[in-house]
């Protein structure tokens, strides 16, 4: 009998010993399949940015004569303020240089020169982000050119497209918002009044493919979008020629994930090539060519760009037309106005799939 006792004790103790085992490992290996799980499981966080994208920004001539008499430097933007305060950030193209001089003269003349007050509206609306590649680069000559670039960093504003040399006007500029890193590069057609005929080693010029293509090659493991602006196209029209085309398509095929076009002073065609978009000219936003009713006119494209599962691309364009007043300042276009100027470049919708 006590020899029974004895060996069911043990009996129950080897039970007793193999279900506290049991439990441990059970334990054990949930624990190290949730620890599994946390270090396979992708990161999922979706981050997003806005900006609006704008053409031709002219602060001098008539628009300045405008502001000097409302003595309102916020004037020209006071009519798209809701807009462009519902963005991370804005970008266009400057077409009126900051000399330091507050002096302008109205028209008919083509050399302009932006009153230092005039940046105001500017920083106040978040263009934080400014392409100087255009055929007025050089309207205050090479001090005008390198003051304005030095007078928008002082104001927080970046800019591309020129410098004080070649090397500096290639440079990228990059912006970072909600974690995504966006590359911009601007370029023009020519950075005089001329047509093209000379060069200056100070604007980086739209025929110059080669430097493109190693632009883009150095910027693209440094960012996760990147946007090229570019100044050229017949001015007029609603149509881009074949400087524009050719170097948009080079630029997508290089590396570019978007185009964006000003100088035509007409709003023209949008394409998406290759899945990428390109506006060959988002025409005028701020500038006072009132005599013409498409010279009035201009298109704005409210973009979001998202990053998820470090992918990154375009998630949302809605077009936002605009029309010029008072030889100074955009408003938005009703939708009766808005479908019949999208209309003239083929489109139907503001918003673009």
């Amino acid at each position: 009998m006590e020899k029974f006792i004895k060996f069911g004790t043990a009996i129950l103790l080897l039970l007793i010993v193999g279900f506290f085992i049991v439990i441990n490992l059970t334990s054990t290996n949930a624990g190290n399949q949730n620890e599994s799980t946390q270090i396979l499981q992708p990161n999922t966080k979706t981050s997003s940015v806005t900006f609006l994208a704008v053409g031709d920004i002219m602060l001098s001539r008539n628009v300045a004569a405008q502001i000097k008499k409302s003595n309102n430097p916020l004037l020209p933007f006071s009519k798209m303020a809701d807009i462009l305060k519902s963005t991370d950030f804005n970008f266009g193209n400057l077409e009126s240089p900051f000399s330091g001089s507050a002096k302008f003269n109205n028209s008919p003349t083509l050399v302009f020169n932006t009153p230092p007050v005039n940046v105001k509206g500017l920083k106040e609306y978040s263009f934080n982000i400014l392409s100087l590649a255009n055929n007025h680069a050089f309207d205050q000559g090479l001090k005008g050119l390198l003051n304005t670039k030095l007078y928008l960093s002082q104001n927080s504003i970046a800019s591309v497209g020129t410098g004080k040399n070649i090397d500096e006007a290639w440079q990228p500029a990059i912006l970072e918002y909600n974690d995504i890193k966006l590359g911009f590069i601007a370029t023009s057609y020519s950075a005089l009044n001329d047509n093209a005929k000379a060069n200056k080693p100070n604007v980086a010029r739209m025929q110059d493919v080669s430097r493109l293509k190693s632009t883009l090659d150095e910027l693209k493991p440094k960012v996760d979008f990147i946007i090229v602006a570019m100044h050229g196209g017949t001015e007029y029209t609603y149509k881009p020629n074949n400087l524009q085309k050719t170097f948009a398509r080079t630029a997508i095929d290089a590396g570019a994930d978007m185009v964006i076009g000003a100088h035509p002073h007409w709003i023209q065609t949008i394409e998406k090539y290759n899945g990428k978009y390109i506006f060959y000219s988002l025409g005028n936003f701020i500038f006072d060519q009132e005599w013409s009713k498409e010279t009035k006119e201009g298109l704005t494209a409210k973009i979001t760009i998202d990053k998820n599962w470090g992918n990154t691309s375009v998630s949302k364009v809605e077009l936002i037309p605009v029309i010029i007043e008072n030889f100074s300042t955009p408003r938005p276009a009703t939708t009766k106005e808005s479908l019949k100027m999208l209309k003239n470049i083929g489109l139907n919708s503001t918003i673009l799939e």
